[in-house]
């Protein structure tokens, strides 16, 4: 008997066209690339002005805070208070991460000259500055 030269045949051994076609230049995969791209272009779109309606609330609602807490300012006589971020722990940092040696001063904006505003006769003026806890 002849010995068989030629090993078994398996599935792997099998030819097929698989692969060798370029699928992502088929028309058909081509439109529905375009058509996925659009409707991702359009929902992003929607999420745009929806965020942007979101920062318009915000700060029409920061402006009107503002507007508030000078009218109570007003109410109480005090010209201005600085501003300070929550988690400023007092005071002011440096770009190097110590503390500024340097006298922190009121916000320039919301400063006013001290002839603008007339006390009334009624109320006794107090040398000392009113501090209000947040």
């Amino acid at each position: 008997m002849a010995n068989r030269a030629q090993p078994a045949r398996t599935v792997r051994d099998i030819k097929t066209l698989a692969g060798k076609a370029d699928d992502l230049h088929t028309p058909h995969k081509m439109y529905m690339r375009l058509f996925s791209l659009e409707t991702e272009r359009h929902r992003r779109l929607q999420e745009r002005a929806s965020a942007m309606l979101r920062v318009t609330n915000i700060d029409a609602r920061c402006a009107e805070i503002d507007i508030e807490k000078e009218q109570l300012l007003n109410l109480l006589g005090v010209e201005s208070i600085p501003l300070t971020m929550p988690g400023d722990a007092g005071g002011s940092r440096s770009a190097g991460g110590r503390p500024s040696r340097a006298v922190p001063r009121p916000d320039p904006r919301r400063a006013r000259a001290r002839g603008d505003q007339a006390t009334p006769e009624t109320e006794a003026v107090s040398s000392e500055p009113v501090r209000i806890r947040y």
